[in-house]
């Protein structure tokens, strides 16, 4: 597979949640009967955008394009990535509020919810990582601290 096709690969979380997303809101209406729909997918945006950015640092360093990163900075990445792509997407929202005279940004506790969501989902695959991490530093086992 080339490293074109292969990247791309790294989409099909996200995009499935966009797509999702679209034709929840768009084609079935869905928002009318449940006005909070948008949470769990601005979650699972997180995690998808999350799970995109660690496919693509694990590949980037077993293509040897970088160095292999530590654990931390491999997870601040995550978190990093995460954040700055559920702000970027409330500006989109922002913009085509303002371009096309839609109310897709409620209010400003709707817009600062999306963000906490999408972050929250990034936080929660950094989490998954990090747990993963652990357990296989320990063979799979888990350390028990007894007192």
């Amino acid at each position: 597979m080339s490293h074109s096709s292969k990247l791309a690969s790294f989409f099909i979380f996200p995009t499935a949640v966009f797509l999702s997303h679209l034709t929840v809101s768009r084609i079935l209406n869905l928002y009318s009967l449940f006005p909070h729909i948008d949470i769990p997918f601005h979650f699972l945006g997180g995690l998808s955008i999350a799970c995109t950015s660690a496919k693509i640092l694990a590949y980037l360093e077993q293509e040897k394009f970088i160095a292999r990163l530590n654990g931390s900075i491999f997870t601040i990445l995550l978190i990093s990535t995460t954040a700055a792509a559920a702000v970027l997407w409330e500006f989109m929202e922002f913009t085509g509020d303002q371009l096309f005279h839609t109310n897709i940004q409620v209010s400003l506790a709707n817009t600062m919810q999306d963000q906490f969501m999408g972050i929250l989902g990034g936080l929660t695959l950094a989490f998954l990582y990090g747990r993963r991490q652990v357990l296989q530093e320990n063979n799979g086992r888990e350390k028990v601290i007894t007192h």
